[in-house]
């Protein structure tokens, strides 16, 4: 059986999967080259119709992870539809369909539309809220691509892809369990609550009340970054806030924003307008205190919500999947729930993976297997390229560059012993929001000089945000505190690190409050990447390097072998190892 599974919307993507297996998930921004890419995934869509047609297979069923998207007709990318300012007085305050539609009506007229994803020109005010048409159109475009490579064409809810995606995505899937997804908004819902029985999931709770995804965003804008891209920096920025002034902005503005109806978070004095009146409420509190009061209320809520949820079903195990499951920080007091056995967030859940649990969901009559890793995108090295050294010759002259060929993980890892700051490109690259060793920079962790350096040639990060950590799955414990084996394969969840050894990789964790987001490695799940980290490890004791993405500042992550030639030289990064063979060295 082959399944299409399809997201269109803010981080388009597109999975496939073979036999229960999920063998390509792909995001649009790698092809486009535009952060978080919104529209219709049609490279994405290509590489996996390139796939079956290449097999002469068929799909059997092709799945759009959205029944009801008011944002199917919207431009490729969220900051060209919405300027900052008409973000305001279009989207996020007023969340008026009937300016939405106006401004759509009047945007038809100019002569730049071309951005539109899909037939722009057929909008009127009629079809504009017409399902049925918006589908149609959809079908349409896909039936395009396809041609006579699908047999069925269906389209799936929003959350029941994000619940599927975060308990069959997970290698350990724990009999009396819960999922918890909660986001912005899809499908007339923010929150649904899942429980697991017999492998089947049975859905108990849903609102469209819970806003906290929403909050989080109108912060963001109020404190002068942007919104659904920056939510991470306000998260980061919350350590630096103190308690007693997180307490006092939790209590006099969020807290009597929601309450509790059983285990639906639900309205309690919700302003008119959300957005001015938290505007206003914020005005004569500092940014990280604001930040801080924030990340208490989001904490607070998922506490109370497991708590409840425990109560009422006895369950001590959790899953949780939509773009508020990308909170890192917040699992780490999750986590510290006395009756919590298991906790899990799956690899990026935020809306990019809805593609994959739209597959997941179809093969439920079907043995599925999980993401044993999540290296589903493209090959560094296309079929037309013979990466040798003739090829890189021809990249790198000789003038500029000195070219290093076999050269071996013991040779790179005596470089970082060195403090040297490492690019590297490998095989497939991965999916999601996390390098994860494919398309990394990589780095000494007991040397904090290494994070103002990368900051410095290519990251360009605000002072407060931390890098992430690689370390070794059977070190780990002696530096982080995962007292309940909690499941961390892809930098998804924040903890304590240990204080005894927390010099040795501080460049790895959050400068203020000492806590780490590592990615856990097997050897199994990438052998050439734990190869290099166990090479550094003989030589230094420490079983972990820094490892943060392959971009420069405001882009995705390189991908294709082009793009990681273009990001290096275009860095101030002085080293590129390229498939565990060339060291590129710049003179």
């Amino acid at each position: 059986m082959i399944y299409l599974g399809i997201h269109g919307g803010h981080n388009a993507s597109a999975a496939l999967m073979r036999d229960g297996k999920i063998i390509f998930a792909l995001q649009e921004e790698r092809f486009t080259n535009l952060k978080n890419f919104y529209g219709y995934p049609f490279q994405s869509v290509k590489h996996c119709l390139d796939y079956v047609k290449s097999k002469k297979l068929i799909i059997d069923i092709a799945a759009i992870a959205t029944i009801e998207d008011y944002l199917f007709f919207h431009k490729y990318r969220f900051n060209n539809f919405f300027s900052i300012p008409d973000f305001h007085k279009y989207y996020s305050v007023s969340l008026s369909q009937k300016k939405a539609i106006s401004f759509v009506m009047n945007h038809k007229k100019s002569k730049n539309n071309k951005g539109f994803y899909l037939p722009f020109q057929k909008i009127n005010k009629k079809n504009y809220f017409n399902i049925n048409y918006r589908r149609d159109i959809f079908i349409e475009q896909l039936k395009k691509q396809g041609k006579h490579n699908i047999k069925k064409i269906t389209f799936l809810d929003h959350h029941t892809c994000h619940a599927y995606y975060s308990y069959f995505s997970a290698k350990n899937r724990k009999e009396n369990s819960c999922v918890v997804a909660v986001d912005s908004y899809g499908d007339k819902a923010n929150q649904t609550v899942w429980v697991v029985k017999r492998n089947k999931l049975q859905l108990v709770a849903k609102t469209d009340q819970f806003e906290i995804a929403r909050i989080y965003k109108f912060i963001t804008l109020i404190l002068n970054m942007k919104p659904e891209e920056h939510e991470f920096k306000v998260m980061g920025l919350s350590a630096y806030s103190k308690k007693k002034f997180i307490l006092d902005v939790y209590e006099k503005v969020f807290k009597k924003i929601q309450k509790f109806d059983g285990i639906k978070i639900v309205h309690n004095k919700r302003p008119k307008n959300l957005y001015l009146y938290l505007k206003e409420a914020t005005k004569d509190f500092r940014f990280d205190n604001i930040a801080g009061g924030l990340q208490y209320f989001v904490e607070q809520l998922m506490k109370e919500l497991l708590i409840r949820i425990y109560k009422k079903y006895k369950i001590k195990n959790f899953y949780f999947s939509g773009g508020v499951s990308m909170n890192v920080k917040m699992y780490n007091n999750l986590g510290k729930l006395s009756f919590v056995d298991f906790l899990y967030s799956p690899p990026s859940g935020s809306d990019e993976s809805l593609s994959i649990g739209a597959c997941y969901y179809l093969s439920q009559h079907i043995k599925t297997y999980p993401l044993n890793n999540i290296y589903l995108g493209k090959n560094l090295i296309s079929k037309s390229v013979k990466l040798n050294l003739e090829y890189i010759k021809k990249q790198f002259s000789k003038k500029d560059y000195k070219i290093l060929s076999n050269f071996n993980h013991k040779d790179l890892a005596s470089l970082l012993v060195n403090n040297q700051i490492i690019a590297v490109a490998r095989d497939r690259e991965e999916f999601g929001a996390r390098a994860l060793g494919n398309r990394s920079i990589i780095a000494n962790p007991s040397n904090y000089g290494v994070v103002q350096s990368i900051n410095e040639s290519i990251k360009n990060r605000d002072f407060w945000m931390p890098f992430a950590l690689t370390i070794l799955k059977e070190s780990h414990k002696k530096y982080i505190d995962n007292k309940k084996n909690f499941e961390c394969n892809y930098m998804t969840m924040s903890f304590d690190t240990n204080k005894n050894n927390f010099n040795k990789i501080k460049a790895g964790c959050h400068p203020y409050d000492k806590t780490v987001r590592p990615q856990i490695l097997d050897k199994n799940s990438n052998p050439k990447y734990y190869s290099i980290i166990k090479q550094f490890s003989k030589k230094t004791g420490i079983p972990a390097l820094l490892n943060t993405s392959l971009n420069l500042h405001g882009n995705p992550m390189a991908s294709s072998l082009s793009q990681v030639i273009s990001t290096f030289k275009k860095s101030g990064l002085k080293y590129l190892y390229l498939n565990d063979n060339f060291l590129i060295k710049k003179k």
